[in-house]
């Protein structure tokens, strides 16, 4: 069981304008209300298969893990440091940015947690 508990809230905007502060030097604010969704989804696709990937590590995921995911979950802390879990006694609490996702797709397909997982990834990340 992989259950979405929470996600930064306006998570394109979020990532999209992370995006554009790494390349714009307008302020701020006007970063956050020049662009609408369509424009934020074509920068932040276009952003990643460009593989600047920092930017979508500002979108973090929270998650409820089945302890039957135990052994799978050790092996994905021992290659990627960047989760943070705590244990319930029924189950884990996860927490993992969006980047980290991203690259265990890639790199660990075969691992049912990771796939459960990816089933998670905005579509705006392909």
């Amino acid at each position: 069981m992989v259950e979405l508990l929470s996600q930064t809230e306006n998570l394109l905007k979020v990532v999209a304008t992370a995006a554009r502060v790494c390349y714009s030097g307008l302020p701020l604010e006007e970063l956050l209300s020049r662009y609408g969704e369509e424009e934020d989804r074509e920068l932040v696709k276009r952003v990643v298969s460009m593989g600047h990937l920092s930017v979508v590590e500002h979108g973090v995921l929270t998650f409820k893990v089945g302890k039957e995911f135990k052994e799978e979950l050790f092996e994905l802390l021992c290659d990627k440091p960047f989760f943070k879990v705590s244990e319930r006694e029924d189950s884990f609490i996860l927490s993992v940015n969006l980047r980290t996702l991203l690259e265990l797709r890639e790199e660990k397909p075969h691992l049912k947690l990771v796939r459960e997982l990816s089933k998670f990834i905005p579509d705006f990340l392909g």
